[in-house]
């Protein structure tokens, strides 16, 4: 059992808060990184505010140590720290012979290391297999792209400010959280 009160949050980077590409888009970048063009997905910002608010925050990327720092130091507001920032060399690196690929996989367990367990640990990531030990602990979005019109973050925005971040076992929430959000009222 940790010995922490609020729940902690860990945010992947590529395709679940930003999309970064050598070729821009048809507009500008939101940073620009080397040769990178990087765009912050919408609600991207909001929803580390919101996750700030009752849970410690942590970022995790398969991304190279220069890259990642970069980008969180452009998208997480100034006066907020993360946890920790990982990158792929905290990664678990296996060739799957299916994909004819090295995949980077991100084991949970190593976050006893900061208190946590598994009972309040959750993982906002794009990509299941490369968290599919933990499907539990598991909030899938979809994959971003660059698109303008997302919003596959403002309803998950809305689900992780209704979570009290104390006290509850917070697998198996995040599976199904688009069938637990509430519906947004008119303005």
């Amino acid at each position: 059992m940790s010995d922490r009160k609020k729940p902690l949050i860990i945010f992947d980077l590529d395709e679940t808060l930003i999309h970064s590409r050598q070729e821009p888009l048809g507009r500008d970048a939101d940073y620009v990184l080397e040769r990178l063009h990087v765009y912050f997905r919408p609600n991207a910002v909001e929803l580390i505010l919101a996750a700030s608010k009752n849970h410690e925050i942590a970022v995790w990327s398969a991304g190279s140590p220069l890259y990642v720092d970069s980008i969180v130091s452009q998208i997480f507001p100034a006066h907020l720290e993360p946890l920790f920032i990982w990158n792929r060399e905290h990664c678990s690196a296996k060739f799957e012979i299916s994909y004819l690929q090295t995949m980077f996989s991100k084991d949970l367990h190593k976050m006893r290391d900061f208190g946590y367990d598994l009972k309040n640990t959750l993982i906002i990531e794009d990509d299941p297999l490369k968290i599919r030990d933990f499907g539990a602990n598991a909030i899938i979005v979809s994959q971003y792209f660059g698109e303008e019109g997302d919003d596959e973050l403002s309803g998950l925005v809305q689900f992780i400010e209704g979570l009290n971040g104390h006290g509850e076992d917070v697998r198996d929430i995040g599976l199904n959280w688009k069938t637990k959000i509430l519906p947004r009222t008119a303005s």
